[in-house]
């Protein structure tokens, strides 16, 4: 199942606050098909993030993003960033 920015396994996590506000789930995401939908390499792609052509594969595939690159990712996706924004 394609990743939807959190993961069930990171709510129950050990340590996590209650109290803690969580990112809002994002509506259900193909980050594959929005990476080939701008007819970008997932190098190209996840670099932007700061994350690994192989990791960003793993990604698209269902593995968690961790809660960083999910909340930039999310905005991304969102439209509240733009590649200016994200340049390091």
């Amino acid at each position: 199942m394609p990743n939807d920015f959190i993961s069930e396994s990171m709510l129950s996590r050990p340590g996590h606050h209650a109290a803690m506000p969580l990112p809002m789930r994002a509506p259900h995401v193909d980050l594959r098909q929005f990476r080939i939908s701008k007819r970008e390499s997932q190098e190209k792609f996840w670099g932007r993030f700061g994350v690994t052509q192989s990791s960003g594969s793993r990604f698209e595939t269902g593995l968690a993003i961790p809660m960083p690159v999910a909340i930039l990712l999310k905005l991304y996706v969102n439209g509240k960033l733009n590649d200016g924004d994200l340049q390091g």
